[in-house]
């Protein structure tokens, strides 16, 4: 354990020969957490299809049960109040627990969710499940990329760490897929089977090699770390990397009040906390939750259920290939881009609802929202999707990452909360075109300052970035 670094590590020289199918179990193992991102994205997904048959009182079967306007608000909103409950602590709770034990009692939220919802009979038992829903959803946010942080090697780090993003998005397009043929009832059966998988297949897999060095279970990392590496892999080396590291973490360790007084600290925290309030600001969930709502006030010449399913299947496409593209041009720009895009596509989207509510006769524009829609999805995923997730991770310092990583996330679902809870609501009140509008000038907000206030992070070092945030 104690032996120095071996300079001729397969680690160190990854030119060195390795031993065939070794990475399968992390790929593996990342698949199985990200199941958890899988049954968040249907869970965010669920109320497009649900809700638009529950506005409709059918008193004469015991399947549906009427759900008004601000009912449908809070069934909708409040999985952001259980994310916010949730994210803060999680990270604790993994470091206190364990990551393991910690994402598979999440399968069970999620679980307890879709049992309290298929048995519903009010609009109160859906608003219950719900807050389950989002105690998990905010939670595997936080822990899922731990998990995979800490068993993935970093040659492959980075594509591992996409998947939570990919099966997010898969879980909205499943929703959508078996939302547009099922009542909200069955389609809650059928989602209620992923959470099963997600905690049954988790049970086979082990704890990070991290925490139980935390644990100072060191025959336990090292025989986990072997699983994940493979037996010609020089685990020791590794090994000594992460005891150094989570020697640092404590010796280092900060409380709130050290992210405020050091510049480094303030810098990241601003960009930070913006950048993933920005992200739900710009009104991706409420495309995403309302999808079929607004494709049905639209008038468009496809089906509703249709365009949600085209909208989610772009949304996969899109963040599938955005792995391959992250790295080939600035985080700047890469935000910069995806907002301005943004921008354009809600403002279209804004100018057809605004014709349609002055009476304008656009029964030839049926392909604006549709068309808008994707591209707004497009222009999302390839920067406001992924990146925020990255500065999370590139910008705090590692004594502060924790608190850092909770206030960002508080605030992504805080900002969630208010997208998902007052968007129906605008839209009842005073039309589509506002809650578009709106949106779209909080893009323009964020254009401008992403150019000004955020830091580049692209090709630099970790040390790098602190001194040029101290600069």
């Amino acid at each position: 354990m104690d032996r120095d670094v071996d300079t001729e590590s397969p680690m160190l020289h990854p030119e060195l020969p390795r031993a065939p199918g070794q990475k399968l179990k992390q790929y593996l193992a990342t698949i199985s957490v990200s199941l958890g991102a899988l049954c968040a994205g249907t869970c965010l997904a669920w109320t497009s299809p649900a809700l638009d048959q529950l506005s409709i009182a059918n008193n004469s079967t015991s399947e549906s049960f009427y759900v008004s306007d601000s009912e449908g608000a809070a069934v909708g909103g409040t999985i952001a109040i259980g994310a916010l409950i949730s994210a803060i602590p999680a990270g604790f709770l993994a470091d206190k627990f364990g990551r393991k034990k910690l994402i598979f009692i999440l399968s069970l939220m999620f679980l307890i969710n879709w049992l309290l919802i298929i048995f519903a009979q009010n609009a109160i038992t859906l608003i219950i499940g719900r807050v389950f829903a989002g105690i998990g959803t905010g939670a595997i946010c936080v822990v899922g990329p731990i998990y995979i942080g800490e068993i993935a090697e970093s040659s492959i780090r980075g594509i591992l760490g996409a998947f939570i993003n990919m099966f997010l998005c898969t879980g909205i397009l499943v929703t959508c897929v078996f939302g547009s043929f099922t009542t909200w009832r069955v389609l809650s059966m059928i989602l209620a089977g992923i959470p099963v998988l997600f905690g049954g297949s988790f049970l086979f897999m082990p704890e990070t090699p991290a925490y139980l060095v935390k644990m100072n279970n060191l025959e336990g990392a090292e025989k986990t770390l072997v699983g994940f590496r493979g037996s010609n892999y020089d685990i020791h080396a590794e090994l000594k990397n992460i005891q150094k590291e989570i020697e640092t973490s404590q010796q280092n360790s900060a409380t709130i009040k050290d992210v405020f007084t050091s510049k480094a600290n303030r810098r990241a925290f601003v960009s930070v906390v913006a950048v993933l309030g920005f992200q739900q600001l710009c009104g991706v969930n409420a495309v995403v939750f309302y999808t079929v709502p607004i494709f049905k006030a639209a008038g468009s010449s496809l089906s509703p259920s249709l365009a949600g399913i085209i909208i989610a299947l772009v949304q996969v496409a899109s963040s599938f290939a955005s792995i391959f593209i992250i790295e080939k041009a600035n985080r700047k720009f890469y935000l910069m881009f995806s907002s301005v895009g943004m921008l354009l596509f809600l403002t279209a989207l804004g100018m057809y609802f605004h014709l349609k509510r002055l009476n304008v006769d656009i029964s030839h524009l049926g392909f604006i929202p549709i068309g808008s829609a994707v591209m707004f999805m497009i222009s999302f995923s390839v920067g406001y999707g992924p990146v925020p997730w990255l500065l999370m991770g590139e910008l705090f310092a590692p004594e502060i990452r924790g608190i850092g990583n909770g206030f960002a996330i508080a605030t992504n679902w805080s900002c969630a909360f208010l997208v998902t809870y007052f968007f129906p609501i605008i839209n009842s009140s005073l039309g589509a075109h506002v809650a578009f509008y709106i949106c779209a000038g909080i893009m323009a907000v964020a254009t401008i300052y992403v150019g000004f206030i955020v830091p580049e992070t692209r090709g630099t070092s970790l040390l790098e970035i602190q001194r040029r945030l101290n600069n």
